[in-house]
């Protein structure tokens, strides 16, 4: 039985050499569609977008303010400021009977329910005067029974909630209990209700869910505070209610708080501040550094009005912000452009909308995964074509010169019409080659040409010139196209120069290896050609045609005769009159062509080379 044949490693390797690169194009643009999904995955499960969607989610809730909604059941604040601290003499922890006038004013006000965002002692001061606590007891025995009281709790210094003396709990119930915290966002502002996303995770129910509990509304809370709702907020000065109750005028006071929430609160310009999302207080109209209680107001809005707004489900969530990576596909860039700002926009608006509506669907995750496929796609086209024009200039670089392969790769120069332009040609051709090549072996005539020629098209390419072709020993190059140059004319000379200057080096090399020395000849005239792509889409080339190529080509076959290594027309001479040590020949008949007026240049930093330099 014939065994089977032994794969060959060396051909298996060559057979991926060859699979490799045309795998990685066919798959490159999906494999480049799941990392762009893979990063949006990695950056939501990171929440890395989050602090750029709370700065979003500010502007949007500032935003509806303009236009705030309507309010069925709104809180009054009343704020302890400047003034009361100064009519009160006595310090903050024992104003027992101001705390008792107050609750009595309330007592006759009927408010459906009262928050004290101030700390009740936990202790009592009977030590310092006999019947001290009396006027805040009496205060909470005439609001038990009508009025719902929340009272907070201090905290101490491990975060723990202090209590409050036991005989005013004892009156208000101990179900009036809560906690003066709020739930902090990551940057310190409180925007939500639902503790797990608490930086500060708060203990107990809040001031504003115990008086929302009071009050009838009892749930789970959770999602964003609504500071769409309602205008903003004017508080009634504490010592006002005083005053209120000290004159009798119940009739005001029943006018200002009957059947409403009221918070207490201090309101002092740098005491007891929290940063908000939108500025809250109309005495202070652009701060939103502001008062505590306000935020307990504005959450207590919201949980009395239409709840909290919601968060868009985590499933719905995670498509939307995956989805936006189908902007990796498509190729139009101008399109995507106006798409892309469209769709930004759209989601922007849409999102504002809902959040007016009551539901939060977070915007800039959307977005920036869009512009992150987008602007993908573009850096890996962009890198895919610098790579092909690499490709292009190591496998054409040797083919045509720079300028051109430039032009090429921008797109400027195709197969099609040529295009008129003035140019300046230059013929160069060595001397006596054909006798040369009879006595040479092919192998060293090559060598010799590649070595002749590499020097040759490096100065032309170094001064603007585009090497043509090359014609057996001859060289063709012209100047001023496809990019225009100023003074074409003076670069072909200035090349010409450098050209006989390498020659000489050339030589000289030469020399130490025993070869016979080159000469050459070149010819220079300047003039109108056409310019562009002759051939066929099988096979075509970038040249130059017309009379000043083939005036240029008979100049140099004649520098011999004339005894000058370069020979030029007078309209290069004209246009660096002065300038170079050029002799006037006068007019020479040319083959094929009318007289034309020549100049000889034999340049003198050639004849000032030493013969053993």
């Amino acid at each position: 039985m014939p065994q089977p044949r032994a794969r060959n490693p060396s051909s298996i390797r060559r057979k991926i050499a060859v699979k490799l690169p045309e795998l990685l194009r066919r798959f490159s643009y999906p494999a480049g569609f799941l990392i762009v999904i893979a990063l949006g995955l990695g950056l939501h499960l990171n929440r890395a977008w989050n602090p750029l969607e709370l700065f979003v989610l500010d502007r949007q809730f500032t935003l509806l303010r303009e236009h705030p909604q309507p309010l069925t059941n709104d809180v009054v604040v009343v704020g302890i400021d400047e003034a009361a601290f100064k009519a009160f003499r006595e310090p903050f922890a024992l104003w027992h009977p101001h705390l008792g006038k107050f609750f009595q004013a309330m007592a006759l006000a009927k408010p459906s329910a009262v928050g004290m965002d101030v700390i009740l002692p936990e202790h009592s001061y009977q030590f310092m005067a006999p019947g001290y606590d009396q006027a805040l007891m009496q205060g909470l025995i005439a609001m038990r029974g009508t009025v719902p009281l929340v009272l907070t709790q201090a905290l101490d210094d491990q975060g723990n909630l202090r209590p409050i003396f036991p005989p005013f709990v004892s009156v208000a119930g101990v179900d009036a209990l809560a906690s003066p915290l709020v739930c902090m966002d990551r940057d310190g502002v409180p925007r939500r209700l639902d503790g797990s996303e608490c930086a500060n995770q708060s203990r107990g129910i809040t001031l504003a869910e115990g008086m929302a509990a009071r009050l009838g509304a009892k749930h789970s809370w959770e999602g964003l505070i609504d500071y769409s709702l309602g205008t903003t907020f004017q508080y009634i000065p504490f010592t006002q209610v005083l005053n209120w109750l000290e004159q009798g005028n119940s009739e005001q006071l029943a006018r200002t708080f009957r059947n409403k929430p009221v918070l207490l609160g201090v309101v002092l310009p740098f005491s007891d501040r929290l940063q908000l999302p939108v500025p809250l207080a109309a005495w202070e109209p652009e701060n939103r550094r502001l008062p505590g209680v306000l935020i307990h107001a504005q959450t207590l809005r919201s949980m009395l009005n239409r709840g909290t707004v919601s968060t868009i489900q985590p499933g719905i969530l995670l498509l939307l912000a995956l989805l936006p990576a189908l902007f990796w596909w498509g190729s139009s860039a101008w399109q995507k452009i106006a798409l892309l700002l469209i769709f930004s926009g759209g989601v922007l608006a849409l999102s504002t909308l809902r959040l007016w509506q009551g539901q939060y669907l977070p915007p800039v995750e959307a977005i920036g995964v869009a512009w992150i496929a987008f602007m993908g796609r573009g850096a890996f086209d962009s890198l895919r074509q610098f790579k092909e024009k690499q490709f292009l200039k190591q496998a054409f670089g040797g083919h045509v010169s720079p300028a051109v392969l430039n032009e090429i790769l921008a797109g400027n120069v195709g197969l099609g019409a040529g295009k008129r332009q003035r140019i300046c040609v230059l013929f160069a051709d060595i001397r006596g080659f054909t006798t040369r090549s009879e006595k040479s072996q092919p192998e060293d005539i090559i060598e010799l040409l590649n070595g002749y020629f590499k020097q040759m098209t490096e100065v032309i390419h170094k001064h603007g010139g585009v090497v043509d072709k090359f014609i057996g020993d001859g060289l063709m190059a012209f100047f001023g196209a496809p990019q225009a140059l100023e003074q074409p004319e003076r670069k072909s000379l200035e090349a010409a120069q450098e050209m006989l200057l390498r020659l000489h080096r050339y030589n000289q090399s030469l020399a130490g290896r025993g070869v016979e020395p080159i000469a050459i000849g070149i010819g220079i005239h300047a003039g109108d050609a056409i310019l562009g792509y002759i051939g066929s889409e099988a096979r075509n080339e970038y040249t130059a045609i017309g009379d000043a190529v083939n005036t240029a080509s008979r100049l140099e076959s004649m520098t011999k005769e004339l005894g000058y290594p370069v020979v030029c027309s007078s309209t290069v001479a004209e246009s660096v009159k002065g300038t170079a040590e050029l002799v006037d020949l006068g007019e020479h008949s040319v083959r094929g062509h009318t007289p034309v007026h020549l100049f000889g240049w034999r340049p003198a930093i050639l004849e000032k080379l030493k013969p053993d330099s």
